[in-house]
């Protein structure tokens, strides 16, 4: 729709001068944007009561117009404080009949949709534009989300939010691992995005680790408590409580069997965690750029120590893939981690650059 297009429908409609057709194309667009049917209503309630003529000009009407949507236009890039859009049209010669009605209708929209586009149209608008943050492989993250909530994301990770919330959610989206602490807004529950599953809550603490490479993702619950939905069982939700993780295998590890993935019920476990400080549990290590591992094969462990040191591992034995791992690493080397994974597991190591290859001893 063009630049005085939907004004001059409202005028119109306003004015009972608009076509069937007219009032149909009014329609389509307010259906399409529901949020200009407020404008619409209070416009439609007006009463002009004026018995003189109003006295407009083709072109200043036009011009007027085109002012009005300059400055909502200019509301999407700058995004100023909500003011109220004057519209200054000079009154010339007499003018009467539909022409008035229409030129009327137009300064009073023009008045009234003033402040109602800067305060919806604003928000509309930054609730479309969408800000992401990619984590490369050896770093990490933090930021603060619009409402507050402080997030801590993990190498490899990637995170998508709104430039403004919306009303009555606040959702982001992950891919990777992310610790939230989440500012309480029971009037608008948080909602964490992933590939397998949704985590909702009110305000609380927790970690979700969903790497698309990953065999699992896991949803660890520190404080409060959050609902979890299941990506293809949306009818099942399960709740955590303090110190419990939900595992949920990923989608593309379902066996070779089920033919059909999108059909088959996702398989996951509630596992009870022992009652430690964060940043004692296994699955928080990472906070603190560690690297905790217990009765891990060696594949999953090659893959987090992919994102710790930023390198790529290759197993040109398969058979080491299935070796069980114990152990922790923190502020050492790569050469002095693949050092220590030695004394247990016997296997030999060759770099290439950023490629390391993983050999049989």
């Amino acid at each position: 729709m063009g630049k005085t297009r939907f004004i001059e429908l409202m005028a119109k409609s306003i004015g009972k001068s608009a076509t069937k057709e007219e009032l149909e194309e009014l329609q389509i667009f307010l259906d399409q944007y529901p949020e200009y049917k407020t404008t619409h209503n209070v416009a439609n309630a007006l009463k002009l009561k004026a018995k003189q003529p109003i006295n407009i000009e083709d072109r200043d009407l036009n011009a007027g117009l085109s002012k009005l949507w300059d400055n909502i236009d200019s509301r999407d890039a700058a995004q100023p404080e909500m003011e109220t859009i004057v519209i200054d049209i000079p009154l010339k010669e007499p003018m009467i009949g539909y022409r008035a009605w229409t030129a009327a209708a137009a300064i009073f929209i023009a008045c009234i949709t003033g402040f109602y586009f800067y305060s919806t149209k604003g928000n509309h608008m930054d609730s479309l534009v969408m800000n992401t943050i990619f984590v490369p492989f050896g770093k990490t993250r933090e930021l603060t989300l619009p409402d507050g909530t402080k997030v801590k994301l993990n190498s490899g990770s990637t995170i998508t939010w709104p430039q403004s919330f919306a009303k009555d959610t606040r959702a982001v989206t992950l891919k990777g691992e992310g610790y939230f602490d989440v500012t309480k807004n029971p009037k608008k529950p948080f909602l964490v995005v992933t590939d397998e599953l949704t985590v909702k809550v009110l305000g609380t603490v927790f970690n979700v680790k969903a790497y698309a490479d990953d065999k699992n993702t896991e949803t660890t619950l520190l404080k409060g408590k959050v609902q979890v939905q299941l990506k293809d069982r949306p009818e099942k939700t399960i709740i955590l409580l303090p110190n419990e993780k939900l595992v949920v295998m990923n989608a593309a590890y379902m066996p070779d069997e089920i033919v059909d993935k999108k059909q088959a019920r996702t398989e996951y476990q509630l596992k009870k965690l022992p009652n430690l400080k964060p940043q004692d549990m296994l699955e928080m290590a990472w906070l603190s750029n560690r690297l905790v591992f217990i009765n891990e094969n060696f594949e999953t462990v090659a893959k987090q120590m992919e994102r710790k040191y930023n390198v790529q591992m290759v197993f040109d034995d398969p058979v080491l893939k299935t070796e069980q791992l114990s152990g922790a690493l923190e502020k050492e080397s790569l050469e002095s981690a693949l050092g220590i994974i030695k004394l247990t597991t016997p296997f030999k190591f060759k770099a290439e650059g950023r490629v390391i290859h993983i050999l049989h001893q």
